[in-house]
Formats: C-alpha cells, structure tokens, sequence
C-alpha cells in the first residue's frame, strides 16, 4: 500500500454564516419524487448542528476557544478555505447521531455520530485533518430492497490540503471506483460507477445511477455492503453516486429553490479542490451572468439503436497514468490489444480475416458508410459529426472492439447488473437505455461549460476571484419543474481527476498505514476540535472519549 501522507460551502462569510446559522431551525422544503416512497421533505435533522463558525468557539479546544486565536485561525487559508464550510457537531452534551426512517435502519445509525467529529490543523496551517464517521444528520431513507446493506461507522479521516494544486502531467490520475470525495457534513461521494462492467470484461461500466435505481433511497443514496461473500470489504459505507437533494434542501441551494444566484461549496474530493452546487459563473468575472453550469459529457445518440459495438475517444485516448502509458485504456486499465480492433496494418485497406461474422457485417457496413480509418498506434475508428449547442460542429471517434463478444447490449434489451446476476431478476432486470453505462458518453470540449474533470475555473462570489472547483450539474433549466431530478454524467468528479490526489486520502492505503502517519506526525498537528463523543452502545448509552484517539486505535485494528 501507498505510504502517504478532503468539504466547504460558498457565498459572502457573513452571510454565509447567517444562511448556515438558521439551517438549524429552517423547515426543509419539498423536493422532487422519491425513488422508494419516502419524501425528503418529511426528514427531520439535528438541531444543534451547525457550520464552523463563531458559534463553535466554546466547543474547541484551547487556545481555538479563545477569541483572538479563533480569528487568527479564520483568516487564514485552511480556515477560510476549509475550516468554515464544515458542517459540524458541536456538542459534547447534545451529540447529533444518525437517524433513519425505519426502526432496522435506525437501530444500527442512531448510534452512529453524524457530521464531523472532530479536526486536527498542521502547525503550517496547509492541511487539516478532519475526522467523521460518514453520516448526516438528516433522516436517512431505508432501501426498499438490500436493507441487509446498513450504514456503519466509517471511523475515517480525510486530509485536505489549503492549496490543491493541479496535476502538472498530461494525463491526470484516474478517478477510482468508490470514493472520490466527501460532502460537507461527511458523508461519501462516490464516482459514477458500481464498480462493475457488463458481463465483467472490462467494457461498458455500468452507471450506479442507472443499475443500482432498485436499491438506492429517495436521496439515491446507499450503503456498501459489509462482509459480503462476492463484494468488497467496508465498514459499510453511506454514499451518493449524484448530488444529494437532501443537501440541497437542506442548505436553501437557490437551484433547489428556482433562484438564479450562486450554489454553495458542498464537498471536496480527495485532490483537495472544492465541488459546488449547480448554479454559477461560466466566466472569470460575473459577465457571464448565473446560470446552471452543464457537463460536456454527451451521450453518443449518433450510434443508432443497435448493439454498442464501438468505445468512445476518451476511453481509448487519456489512459489512467500508469506505467504502460498508452497501452491502457483509460476506464478499466485494459490492455488496447485485448480489446480494440487492428488489422495489424497501417495504410492501405482495411482487411479483417476472423471468424467473427457479427464483427465482420459490422466492419463491412462500415467501411461503405461513413468510412473506416486506423490511428496512429494501428487501432480501427470511425467518426461522427455532432452538433454543438453553439451551433458548431464536433467530430469524435468511435473506436471498434475486436470482437461482437465485447460489445454491450443493445438499447432496448433487458439485463441484469453484474452484482446482481444471482438476485431476484425480476426486481433488478432493466432496459439498457443510452446512459446506462460511463462509455455511452462522449467528452466533447466546449459542448457544455465543464472541462474533462467536471470542473471549471470560474468566479467563485465568496472568495471574489475564478478559482477553479468541480460542479455538479444537472440537465435542467431553473424554471423546470423536476429539475432536482435531472442530474447529468460524470455528476461529481469526471473520468480523471484534476489536481494531485493526496495519497492520504486514496483507497488503497490501508487503514493501519493512515493510522500510523496520522500518530507520527501528531506533533504536527494541532486538535483545534474533538468532540469526545464516539457513539452509543447497544442500550443507547452515550460513549464518550476521544475522537483523534478511537479513530486511530480502530484504523489500526484495535476493536
């Protein structure tokens, strides 16, 4: 494992503090049609909770508790940057515990502590470390199917860097299954894939927002399984695979509203830089005026209605940064070999000698119509013209795969996600509609405002200046009715990730190695908070101890 060694919310400081300071008592509004019946307007929420402000100083450790040091710590980077966009749970003597809506769920949660926990700052103030068990403090719906999948406590730590830098090659690390950040309040954002591919071959990885509908909650939310044979291991992680809307509900985000001003920061990703809601600038300055800032991501219409035969460019050109560099595809890792078409030829006609009879009608149909041509390492492609909301046009590359056996399913045929293959097919069979997997989507520059990382340097009102930051877009105009229900590929983090990943904050480093660095270097870093509360036992008798301490004495095997 990796020896190495992460959430904020936007508009002026003052007001923003107001705006969070009366999230405490504000009345959720109603928000757009449950998936399993349960209506995030109904939730209740932790009163107490509140964001880190100067509401907090009596609950901090000394000398943060004092109010020179206090204010000498928000005015710097990580307090302005970080610090103050943290929703928090103050309180030693009224904690915040997860809750549910169902007594199965709410037994294992309610003695869960919600939001953050507890931070730790470097002495050089560049990073904060910022510990949560990965709960909200709002009603959590129940799936109405995998209940078995309850949340647990994450015992997690996050380091988040005062100064995300971007990542200086040009192709950047690529976004992994699983988490690629955290909201403000701690909970998991996870990346736009189930971590599964159809008929596991390593193309056509399934939308979790797609394969997964049958056992998500109202909020599209859910937790990994934990100890299941067939899945990997977790402590049983609560995650949103696309933007909460109970987040956005619960914050009075203008687009929640219908109002043409700018979201809030609602999370960071592991790179450190922050991830906005839906509403902004597409300019440095404000001349671009507020609007819904939308993906450049394009689902790939031009395919027609049959078997998805061909990859899209970015798969085939921006590889994951590893050594083989572009050997590999970019989404699984693939060897191109073993997956794209090449009639080991380099000029001249295109000439296919298999067996294949699907794939050779295909190349066939193709070479008459509209022409087939090979790229600079030998692999076969054809184009295709799109037209751009600006009224110019894009041409992209559908690379072919080598065989009919790696081609994905057809847009009106009914299958089964690769987790479920075992399940009741009757209540996890979908149709394969153009969205269902990341390689129906095309990236093409300019069709929206985001870049290939789903992000954006624009001007940012609270911080007046263009920062550049991650947005979660959605497909809609303010005035559409169900606007919360149209999310947009890649929803949080692109195909790659924009800033240098801080391995601290990355899967593969296992718990005992974060556990280790974090006790290393703990003169380095200063506790300005800790709850000293870290649960409820199973007769709902409040825990109290150190936050810092059970952290890592649980990352580190301890039980």
């Amino acid at each position: 494992m990796t020896q190495g060694f992460g959430i904020r919310l936007t508009v002026p400081v003052r007001s923003l503090c107001m705006v969070w300071g009366v999230l405490a008592t504000l009345a959720w509004p109603g928000s757009a049609q449950a998936h399993s019946g349960h209506d995030v307007a109904n939730a209740h929420y932790c009163k107490q909770a509140m964001l880190f402000g100067e509401g907090m100083m009596p609950h901090l450790t000394p000398p943060y508790s004092q109010a020179e040091r206090f204010a000498s710590l928000m005015d710097s980077r990580i307090g302005k940057d970080v610090l103050r966009h943290l929703w928090m749970n103050p309180d030693r003597n009224n904690p915040c515990f997860g809750q549910s809506d169902t007594p199965a769920w709410n037994e294992v949660v309610s003695r869960i502590p919600a939001n953050i926990s507890a931070i730790q700052v470097s002495r050089l103030g560049d990073h904060a470390l910022i510990y949560f068990a990965g709960l909200p403090d709002y009603t959590i719906g129940t799936p109405s199917l995998f209940t078995s999948f309850k949340p647990g406590n994450l015992y997690t730590v996050y380091k988040l860097s005062a100064f995300p830098q971007p990542d200086p090659r040009s192709v950047h690390q690529k976004a992994p299954e699983g988490a690629v950040g955290i909201f403000v309040n701690g909970h998991s954002i996870f990346n736009y894939t189930d971590t599964f591919t159809y008929r596991n071959q390593g193309a056509w990885s399934f939308d979790a927002n797609v394969a997964e509908v049958p056992i998500v909650n109202d909020d599209i939310a859910h937790a990994t399984p934990s100890q299941i044979a067939g899945f990997p291991a977790s402590r049983g992680i609560f995650h949103n695979h696309q933007m909460s809307r109970q987040i956005l509900t619960r914050a009075d985000d203008p687009f929640a509203r219908g109002v043409a001003e700018h979201s809030r920061l609602y999370g960071f990703a592991i790179d450190s830089y922050p991830i906005y809601g839906p509403l902004g600038y597409s300019s440095r300055d404000t001349s671009s005026g507020i609007k819904p800032l939308q993906s450049s991501y394009v689902k790939r219409t031009w395919l027609g209605d049959g078997p998805r035969s061909s990859l899209p460019g970015w798969v085939v050109r921006n590889w994951d940064g590893r050594d083989e560099g572009n050997d590999l595809l970019n989404l699984a890792g693939m060897a191109k070999a073993d997956m794209l078409f090449s009639d080991g030829a380099s000029s001249g006609p295109l000439r296919y000698t298999g067996d294949d009879v699907q794939l050779a009608a295909l190349i066939e149909a193709l070479s008459a119509n509209p022409g087939l041509e090979r790229d600079e390492q030998g692999y076969v492609y054809w184009t295709a013209q799109v037209e751009k909301p600006d009224g110019g046009k894009a041409e992209v590359r559908n690379y072919l795969l080598k065989s009919s056996s790696l081609w994905g399913p057809g847009l009106t045929e009914r299958i089964l996600p690769a987790s479920y293959q075992e399940a009741d097919q009757e209540k996890f069979m979908f149709t394969a509609v153009m969205g269902s997997f990341a390689e129906d989507y095309e990236f093409i520059p300019g069709y929206g405002d985001l870049d290939f990382y789903n992000g954006i340097e624009s001007y940012i009102p609270d911080r007046d200046e263009a920062i550049y930051h991650y947005v979660t877009p959605f497909n809609a105009k303010l005035d559409d009715p169900d606007r919360l229900e149209k999310n947009s590929f890649p929803y949080f983090i692109g195909i790659q990730f924009k800033g240098v990943v801080e391995p601290f904050n990355a899967a593969r480093i296992a718990e005992k190695d974060k556990a280790a660095y974090v006790s290393a270097t703990k003169h380095a870093n200063l506790t300005v908070f800790d709850l000293g509360v870290t649960g409820r036992d199973e007769q709902g008798k409040t825990q109290y101890a150190s936050v810092v301490e059970t952290w890592l004495h649980q990352l580190a095997g301890g039980k």
